[in-house]
């Protein structure tokens, strides 16, 4: 597999493309080349060709105050787990939510994902950057951790191959995806934006997995997806 040494000479949506084709398990890094982050380095862990970790300096909300902000954690609760990581530096903020029982684990699973998305969109700006690949060695995953599939890391990206396209297939494709979003929240598209929030909030409590306590395990799992592509609807016609 031969990638290409600079991103400038590609994109990472045909990287992260050709390196889930090849299934491949390793550690894509990406160091920028030159200014004020000359040698800065970021990593895409990839197991068998997808993506399951990304490390990277660009800031991120940290998982206990994700779930705040989502309404899945209190303040008391966000407490109680930063004085546990203080204690416990070593270990994970999402095994300590489900071990002490502050969130379940099926939340904490959907918020880990929302995370590693947001550190992944964050290199999708890197202008330019050293592309290297490293086989991975002595890395176990969490049982916890998350795991983006193709339509998380694929979908929708910018590709070198694309360039010569059309702009206008991209804004009707774009048109059609925020179309769909005001769909899944149940309005019409071009609604208000109180009509959007009033949509959100009623519709992600109905389906919030906190409000079903006697939920199955694959009960749960679906209440998780539904949450899960109610905020990402919310996210895509409001603009946050």
């Amino acid at each position: 597999m031969n990638l290409p040494g600079r991103l400038t000479r590609t994109t990472l949506g045909d990287l992260l493309g050709m390196l889930h084709r090849e299934g491949a398990s390793g550690i894509l890094e990406l160091v920028e080349p030159s200014g004020s982050r000359a040698g800065r380095s970021h990593r895409v862990f990839f197991t068998a060709g997808l993506v399951d970790d990304v490390e990277t300096d660009h800031a991120h909300p940290p998982l206990g105050e994700l779930l705040v902000r989502e309404g899945a954690l209190d303040r008391g609760s966000l407490a109680t787990l930063l004085r546990r990581l203080l204690v416990e530096p070593g270990r994970r903020a999402g095994e300590i939510l489900v071990t002490e029982r502050l969130a379940n684990e099926a939340l904490v699973g959907a918020a880990l994902r929302w995370q590693l998305r947001a550190r992944l969109e964050a290199l999708f700006r890197l202008p330019d950057g050293h592309v290297r690949f490293h086989v991975r060695r002595g890395r176990e995953r969490s049982r916890l951790s998350a795991l983006l599939t193709p339509r998380d890391f694929l979908h929708g990206r910018r590709r070198a191959r694309a360039e010569g396209g059309s702009r206008a297939t991209g804004m009707l494709r774009e048109e059609a995806e925020k179309e769909a979003a005001y769909r899944v929240l149940g309005l019409e598209p071009g609604a208000d934006a109180p009509s959007v929030r009033q949509a959100y909030r009623r519709l992600a409590a109905e389906h919030h997995p906190d409000r079903h306590p006697g939920a199955s395990v694959e009960e749960l799992r679906a209440l998780v997806q539904k949450f899960t592509r109610l905020t990402a609807a919310y996210q895509a016609v409001s603009g946050k």
